[in-house]
């Protein structure tokens, strides 16, 4: 077993397609995933069996969920828990938001 580091910033830089997570680092059965967002996400979609948590870096995001609306900026973090419909969102232009993903290895990301 070794230690593994990596560069939230190097990986940020890779990322030109909005919606498509990148791997970052795996903690037991949990995978630390960067990801950037334009417009909405392809569509609503629940885990029925996993939370999954976003902690946003730069930018802002809408996370549109069955309980309402939720504006997360840069430095805040929210946790959709099991169950709940939700569906990302951001702005058409300008910078992409960018945030790190927290959730079970085995978490689909179109939900189930």
């Amino acid at each position: 077993m070794s230690v593994k580091t990596f560069s939230i910033n190097r990986a940020k830089n890779e990322i030109s397609q909005a919606y498509s997570p990148v791997n970052l680092a795996s903690v037991d059965d949990f995978a630390i995933k960067l990801v950037k967002f334009r417009g909405e996400f392809e569509r609503w979609h629940k885990h029925e069996s996993e939370d999954e948590s976003f902690i946003v870096l730069s930018g802002e995001i809408n996370f549109q969920t069955d309980e309402g609306d939720f504006i997360v900026k840069a430095g805040e973090g929210i946790v959709s828990p099991k169950g709940l419909r939700h569906c990302p969102k951001a702005a058409t232009t300008g910078e992409m938001p960018v945030a790190l993903i927290i959730e079970r290895s085995a978490t689909n990301r179109l939900g189930d």
